[in-house]
């Protein structure tokens, strides 16, 4: 397999066909890795000396007394009642919320694989909405299965061996009684193990999900039919596999490395421009409403354009790193099948009891 001619052809289809850009995006901004340009601690540096006070204005701090006594005195039973809808409603937007992201991963995914694909046989460039309707069929099912029967079982079996691990020191503190010492150190030992395994298996299912993937969007297998054919694809070719992994994994090292300054530059410009609209907020709300209105305007505006400032461009960055990296697996893959075809065609290099993927 030429590794360098595969990612050469990835690098032409992610410059030649811009309706790839928009799936990334949406891959980028659903995957469960997170896409987290950073967090937002915004506040304006209102301390002009002989205009604002450094310490807390008055308002805020008899709002603070009150909501001080509201908590000492017992929250009234009208207002529990409103906390827990409010409460109710913020968990079921949440879990729709989850729902949304993770239809978007699994069918942007899907699309990208196939998208790629129909691409190398038939040269035909789709449209991003075509691309999201390809996207949205049996593929995306199949993609969340591949992962439920894969990750369902190694998080309930973490979720047991950490048990195990907070076991000796909970039943101790739960009978009243000091843990021990070998107890607290048999935990830690355990979480630490518990650590390294993960990063183990987090590493073996990187080289190997992808070509599974693949199997179950452009071969229609079934969750376990396409693990199964998946790992004997990896079996038959793992050389090729692992060289086009390690040359990946240097690519996002490189992509997060350069995308460092990048990030810093966008941060300093959103808080250039967030603290500049804050400020003007907080002078015009101060002016008139209350000193406590004008600090949540300023921080929720400022805020919200740090946010925009720093997301939108590394979003943007994030969503083309995606569309490469699906690009260079679903070739490598259609590589990879064609080479296996090639040799059992071969008489003298077939294998009868391998078994080809078709």
């Amino acid at each position: 397999m030429d590794h360098m001619q595969t990612l050469k052809r990835a690098w032409n289809i992610l410059w030649s066909y811009r309706a790839l850009w928009v799936i990334g995006i949406i891959l980028a901004l659903t995957s469960p890795s997170g896409f987290s340009p950073g967090s937002s601690n915004f506040s304006p540096d209102l301390n002009v000396p002989g205009r604002y006070e450094t310490t807390p204005p008055e308002e805020i701090q008899r709002e603070l007394e009150k909501l001080g006594e509201l908590f000492s005195q017992g929250i009234p039973a009208d207002t529990l009642e409103t906390l827990i809808r409010i409460g109710v409603l913020f968990v079921l937007a949440m879990l729709l919320l989850a729902i949304l992201f993770a239809i978007g991963y699994y069918v942007s995914q899907a699309a990208l694989i196939r998208m790629v694909d129909k691409y190398e046989q038939d040269e035909e460039k789709l449209t991003w909405k075509a691309g999201l309707r390809l996207g949205w069929s049996r593929a995306a099912w199949r993609l969340f299965l591949i992962d439920l029967v894969i990750y369902l079982p190694i998080f309930l079996a973490f979720i047991l061996i950490f048990g195990c691990a907070a076991l000796p020191v909970l039943l101790k503190t739960l009978a009243g009684q000091q843990p021990t010492m070998p107890g607290i150190i048999a935990s830690v030992g355990l979480v630490f193990l518990l650590i390294f395994v993960a990063i183990i298996i987090n590493v073996i299912l990187s080289l190997v999900l992808e070509i599974i993937r693949r199997v179950g969007v452009l071969q229609g297998s079934d969750a376990i039919t396409s693990i199964r054919q998946g790992l004997e694809v990896i079996r038959g070719n793992f050389k090729d596999v692992f060289i086009m992994w390690l040359i990946l994994l240097g690519i996002k090292v490189g992509f997060f490395i350069a995308l460092i300054p990048v990030a810093i530059l966008l941060a300093a410009l959103g808080l250039f421009v967030g603290g500049g609209v804050g400020f003007l907020f907080y002078t015009v709300f101060q002016a008139t409403t209350s000193t406590l209105v004008a600090w949540i305007a300023a921080v929720l505006s400022g805020g919200i354009l740090f946010i925009l400032v720093l997301a939108i461009p590394m979003l943007f960055l994030e969503g083309l790193r995606e569309t490469y990296l699906s690009s260079t697996w679903t070739l490598t893959y259609r590589e990879l099948n064609l080479e296996m075809l090639d040799r059992s065609s071969s008489p003298e290099e077939s294998n009868p009891s391998a078994e080809v993927v078709a």
